[in-house]
């Protein structure tokens, strides 16, 4: 069996939850001047793509102001074989790269503004690019047009930027004060009693908000395009009505987004995009031996109103006139939704996309001793998911022929105030192993 293990700690698109609630939380087994908690965790891994590599990741959180976290992280490769175009010889070269994320800063003029950003500049020597990821698609490695090999295996950098301006409506449980306050007692809320599941806009916190994005995406074998560029504006509605955003254990969340880039600058072409994504939780009764059980669901579609695939960008070419990148909009494939499949392995105009995950939290935790444990790691939980997904020109009563599947198994643990996951997962494609932070919903 084939594993495409990535160590994605890196791509930090993950360490902000899919619905970004703003919220307090104190920490009833530490006292008042240690709630803010630090963690360095060194990593090693090894990909086809990038080869050995070995880097750190920086975690803060509570510094600066007690609801801000903030991530950095650097990482370097081994010498690997590029591959240059056809009129290009082989070279060699190592990944390179760091990331960083900064999330929850509230400026001093304002109360309910908060303000989030993260960004990435990295190479990779081999990545795997699904330029053509429709759900028809195949792997197909054998052809000599790098216009059409699938995926295609190419030198390249992979930089993005974005700034998030979130702003916490006076409504539901934000009408007198913008961040709740949640106390946990090794890891699970003990005053959220009476919170989760109540009725929309009501109870619960909403935020509306606004993204500025940027993303420059090099593929030195790709002749029609040898950069793919994308930079516009999201706008989006979240609600949030669940016990604890980090880890609910019950209540419901979703969000409304629009995105879009207008073509301007270096942008490869303009495009649009719709999503929406329903989150529930279910808790169920424990066990004996166990903390919390819950039962957790997704269900997320995305839909591209400007994507045109009557016509191509270039005569000839793969990529269709105001297409989404294979990274925006309808996207499956990755450490959020698929995670069997690689990264962006499908893409294409409408997008529909399921998930369930039964998650129980042990009372066992062999590292709750806080006297010798640097950092606290309160609480150890085991996953078991399925997932469903389809990627289509067109919503229709065809659409599900040819849906994906996955199974898998997870391992999760709460350290610093925020959840790590160690994910594996079976397709009809192999499998895939990740590490990232914060629940995959």
């Amino acid at each position: 069996m084939k594993y495409r293990f990535i160590f994605a700690v890196y791509c930090f698109a993950a360490t902000l939850p899919s619905i970004a609630t703003e919220f307090n939380v104190e920490d009833l087994n530490r006292s008042e001047d240690k709630q803010n908690t630090w963690l360095v965790l060194p990593y090693v891994f090894s990909t086809d793509g990038m080869g050995l590599n070995a880097g750190a990741v920086l975690l803060l959180d509570g510094y600066i102001q007690p609801q801000m976290t903030m991530v950095f992280t650097a990482f370097a490769g081994e010498e690997l074989d590029t591959q240059y175009g056809p009129n290009g010889s082989p070279d060699k070269a190592r990944s390179t790269g760091g990331a960083y994320s900064i999330s929850g800063y509230r400026p001093p003029f304002s109360d309910r503004l908060f303000i989030s950003s993260l960004g990435s500049y990295a190479y990779y020597p081999n990545q795997r690019l699904y330029i053509d990821g429709s759900n028809d698609s195949k792997q197909n490695l054998d052809t000599s047009d790098t216009n059409s090999v699938s995926p295609l295996h190419t030198q390249g950098y992979n930089n993005w930027f974005n700034l998030n301006f979130s702003y916490v409506l006076p409504w539901g449980e934000s009408k007198h004060k913008a961040l709740p306050n949640i106390q946990l007692s090794r890891g699970l809320p003990v005053n959220r009693d009476d919170m989760g599941g109540g009725e929309v806009f009501t109870t619960g916190q909403t935020i509306v908000g606004t993204e500025l994005f940027y993303t420059r995406w090099t593929a030195d074998r790709f002749i029609e395009s040898p950069a793919l560029n994308t930079n516009g504006i999201r706008f989006f509605l979240e609600h949030d009505n669940t016990d604890y955003p980090h880890t609910p254990s019950r209540g419901y969340a979703f969000q409304a987004t629009v995105s879009i880039d207008f073509g301007f600058g270096n942008s490869t072409q303009s495009w649009n995009s719709l999503e929406f994504d329903y989150q529930h939780y279910l808790a169920l009764p424990n066990l004996s031996w166990t903390r919390q059980s819950v039962l957790a669901l997704n269900a997320w579609t995305a839909y591209s109103p400007s994507w045109d695939n009557h016509r191509t960008l270039t005569p000839d070419g793969v990529l269709q006139k105001h297409q989404t990148p294979m990274w925006e909009g309808a996207s499956l494939g990755g450490w959020d939704r698929m995670r069997a499949y690689d990264s962006n392995r499908f893409n294409d105009k409408a997008a529909l996309y399921g998930a369930a995950e039964y998650r129980f939290i042990p009372k066992l935790n062999p590292m709750a001793d806080q006297q010798w444990n640097p950092f606290p790691i309160d609480w150890f939980q085991f996953v078991f998911f399925a997932e469903v997904g389809r990627v289509s020109d067109r919503y229709n009563l065809s659409f599900f022929k040819g849906t994906k599947y996955d199974v898998g198994f997870s391992v999760r643990a709460l350290a610093a105030k925020t959840p790590v996951r160690f994910d594996i997962a079976w397709g009809e494609e192999g499998s895939s192993m990740w590490v990232m932070l914060n629940q995959p919903f």
